[in-house]
């Protein structure tokens, strides 16, 4: 089975100038990928009660981070096409966009909502979605298309 390929990104904060602290995609036959996101010198954005949601400190962010050069090359590197879909489409793009700018780079992927990829509206539970990693809202939106798309070839 050919699977959407899906995204989600924890940050520093809600702020404008949030930087992206974790990021987890799935890739077509299902896979999850997840990594930390080392800070550029200029991120120091950082909300301590999103530290105690999320559990990750900027000292383990500099030391278990990966740049985000090598995110960004490894991300393009997995999809098969520059579309993406996620569970927070502006809050996805505006990070993706401060990590391709920290490599000088434009954003060249789109993202789309991943309610577009199924008929029942409430595939998600939206009232817990929030307060889960990125890897877990991955997994969740992978497990709603799968359950909708159940029993149909692809």
């Amino acid at each position: 089975m050919k699977y959407p390929q899906f995204i989600a990104i924890d940050g520093s904060s809600f702020e404008e100038h949030a930087h992206p602290v974790a990021i987890a995609w799935s890739q077509s036959d299902g896979q999850i990928k997840t990594t930390l996101v080392q800070p550029e010198d200029d991120w120091d954005d950082w909300d301590i009660s999103l530290q105690d949601l999320h559990g990750i400190t900027p000292d383990t962010l500099y030391q278990r981070g990966e740049t985000a050069w090598s995110v960004m090359r490894e991300l393009e590197h997995d999809l098969e096409q520059p579309y993406l879909f996620a569970d927070d489409t502006a809050r996805v793009t505006e990070l993706l966009e401060k990590l391709y700018d920290a490599c000088s780079r434009d954003l060249s992927i789109e993202i789309s909502d991943c309610r577009d990829e199924w008929q029942d509206t409430n595939a998600l539970d939206e009232s817990e979605l929030h307060h889960l990693p990125c890897d877990e809202r991955v997994h969740r939106m992978l497990l709603a298309w799968a359950q909708e798309h159940a029993g149909h070839n692809g």
